[in-house]
């Protein structure tokens, strides 16, 4: 059938020189309005080499001064490129500008120091490793690998963890960069983070392509993609496997009809162990527009994963999944108004206790998705008094060990939709408006999830 056609949006990369939005016209759809590409980087024509400044790649001698020196030359003469050649460079934290291009040549290894003392404590986290903040005009580039050394934090915040220790300043994130227009990240790989890989927090215009992003699976809150707050993001062909999020959209509070989170497009990407990728926890500023295509899932705990509860909510709208392909994923698609946890039956809402901040999820698509070896298939989860509205699911096989279940929701509906659960219904409804899948109420005492 058409819809199983390669997708009009398979074949957007041509559209990066683009200057305004485009239209596609969809098979048995309407037509769907993605948005411009972000504006593109523009790095001055001026190169230096930190081997120039007396870094040495030998992977003992720390080079921190001699790279931030070559940072601040070309900061000096207004922008430029900054050459880390092959070998390994030890250092600890440093400071990006406007205008710089970091870029990791093929075998260089930039290697963030796995001592704290290294990283001062500003209020109540370590500084980031690579940073850059209230800035035009950042990349970071090359075929390098930038390695975070994150096993010995790992294991100092596990016992901190164990002993419930509060007081410990966060440790640091491998790149943070906040409040920067036109920002681009291309090919580099980023390994073993102490932290999170990425966190791009209030910026707008960013591009990300090519990049290889790795930790192991128990590894703590290695987001690899932390978008907070950011607006026109472009992500393409990335390969992700990391222990927390492969790739998150969320913002805090925002004013009212202006979303902090929009115009966001992911597609050709490769996802590994992970969480999946997510929007939420926090959305309370709103989240809009955001376009997901051609992704592949292998062994991820979540595939499409839409989290939030009472004290952090906010809308959630216009956000379409398609081309998606899950193989022994434990949460496919799993939108749920009661992270982290649900109540044990759908009839049976969590307390309130004060909180006014309800998560409103509205107007989703999901389609052309194949899901295979899966523990648990299609799960939405919504409020009594908010519940989870116009969800559209076409063209989509589950085999899974369960059915679906769709709680507190209304106009949700089920086109060329196969569900085959090992054991049990392939719906399960309660104070559900749904069409196009037969469906069963939930008659358990208990929901328990496999």
């Amino acid at each position: 059938m058409n819809s199983r056609l390669v997708h009009p949006w398979q074949r957007i990369a041509g559209l990066a020189l683009a200057t305004c939005a485009t239209v596609l016209i969809l098979p048995k759809a309407r037509a769907e309005r993605l948005p411009a590409p972000p504006a593109a980087v523009s790095i001055p024509n001026r190169v230096v080499d930190v081997t120039d400044f007396g870094a040495t790649g030998d992977g003992t001698m720390m080079c921190t001064a001699a790279i931030q020196a070559a940072i601040d030359k070309m900061l000096s003469a207004g922008g430029g490129r900054v050459v880390i050649p092959a070998g390994r460079f030890l250092c600890g934290p440093l400071t990006l500008g406007s205008g710089i291009d970091l870029h990791l040549s093929e075998k260089a290894v930039l290697l963030m120091s796995d001592k704290s003392s290294d990283f001062p404590v500003s209020g109540n986290k370590h500084t980031a490793f690579l940073r850059a903040a209230k800035c035009t005009d950042i990349r970071l580039s090359g075929k390098g690998t930038i390695d975070g050394q994150g096993a010995r934090w790992w294991e100092v915040f596990l016992q901190q963890k164990a002993a419930n220790d509060k007081s410990a300043p966060r440790r640091p994130q491998l790149i943070s960069i906040e409040n920067c227009r036109r920002v681009a990240v291309e090919s580099i790989t980023t390994i073993n983070p102490p932290n999170t890989h990425y966190s791009i927090k209030s910026c707008s215009d960013v591009t990300i392509d090519g990049i290889r992003a790795q930790a192991p699976d128990e590894s703590p809150n290695t987001d690899a993609l932390n978008l907070n707050r950011v607006r026109n993001a472009l992500i393409r062909d990335c390969d992700i496997s990391t222990g927390d999020d492969n790739i998150v959209l969320l913002c805090g509070e925002g004013k009212p009809g202006q979303p902090e989170v929009e115009n966001i497009v992911i597609r050709d990407c490769r996802i590994g162990f992970g969480h999946g990728i997510s929007i939420g926890s926090y959305i309370g500023g709103g989240v809009r527009s955001v376009f997901v295509n051609n992704v592949s899932f292998d062994r991820t705990t979540s595939g499409i994963r839409m989290k939030a509860w009472r004290d952090r909510g906010g809308l959630v709208e216009n956000i379409h999944y398609r081309n998606i392909r899950m193989k022994g994923v434990r949460y496919p698609i799993f939108l749920s108004s009661y992270y982290p946890k649900e109540p044990a039956h759908p009839s049976a809402d969590l307390p309130r206790r004060g909180m006014k901040n309800d998560p409103v999820w509205r107007d989703i698509e999901i389609r052309d998705v194949e899901i295979t070896d899966s523990r648990n298939s299609i799960i939405l989860w919504g409020l009594p008094d908010e519940p989870i509205r116009n969800v559209r699911f076409e063209n989509i096989t589950a085999s899974a060990e369960v059915g679906a279940l769709v709680y507190h929701a209304e106009g949700i509906s089920f086109s060329d939709v196969a569900i085959h659960p090992e054991d049990g219904p392939a719906l399960r409804v309660f104070e559900a408006k749904l069409r196009g899948l037969p469906a069963e109420r939930e008659a358990r005492e208990h929901v328990k999830f496999k």
